[in-house]
């Protein structure tokens, strides 16, 4: 049986790459126009997915490459993309055991491919390790050390330099790309308030962190 909410986010890589799509408003419309059949694990794991893989591509093409037999613009969309989100789960997802994002995998191919399909999805999903994405790290050409471990194109890497920005400043700067911005909520004290809010948000399995920031005016 597929997994509705892997599937889920699979259509909505394919769509952003054959259609051009931007990234989240493909995951708004499908998620709106699935809502009622999903719970908030399943939104957060086709989101994780597929903003991962967006922000991941390169990196997870270049591991596809070391594998693969077969040219990447060969691969069908949709085994390319089940790939991705595979690769992604095993090497950036902690929680997820790769028994599981390879088997889940092998299922899409089996749907979404040929009869070859799940075989070849099958042989490079249990090639691919952790180390796969730490040995890209021990590249010795700069430009594309960071272009590989960031999923930064090396013309932006060149660019960044050409202003006259260190080596090690534009590695920060294209490894800061990839970090999520935190999602800050503020009380309605007249509504609810911090403890009743902060369980609300729990029980619907988002993680929350308190945080007390500085009055930096104060009006008379």
């Amino acid at each position: 049986m597929i997994d509705k909410a892997r599937e889920m986010a699979l259509k909505i890589l394919y769509k952003i790459d054959k259609e051009k799509a931007y990234s989240n408003i493909a995951l708004d419309e499908m998620l709106n126009q699935n809502r009622k059949d999903l719970t908030q694990k399943d939104i957060g794991l086709i989101s994780e997915i597929v903003y991962g893989v967006t922000t991941w591509k390169l990196t997870l093409d270049e591991i596809i490459k070391k594998y693969s037999n077969i040219k990447l613009k060969k691969i069908s969309p949709w085994i390319l993309n089940v790939l991705r989100m595979s690769i992604y789960q095993i090497i950036f997802l902690d929680k997820i055991p790769k028994s599981a994002a390879v088997n889940e995998g092998v299922t899409l191919s089996k749907r979404y491919g040929h009869k070859s399909s799940s075989g070849f999805t099958n042989a490079i999903l249990r090639k691919v390790t952790k180390e796969d994405y730490q040995e890209l790290g021990k590249i010795k050409d700069n430009i594309e050390r960071i272009s590989k471990t960031t999923s930064m194109p090396e013309w932006i890497i060149q660019e960044l330099l050409k202003d006259g920005l260190t080596i090690e400043k534009v590695e920060e700067i294209c490894k800061s790309s990839n970090i999520r911005p935190k999602l800050s909520i503020r009380v309605n004290a007249l509504k609810t308030t911090k403890q009743q809010l902060q369980e609300r948000l729990e029980q619907k399995g988002i993680e929350v962190e308190e945080r007390n920031f500085r009055r930096f005016f104060d009006f008379e």
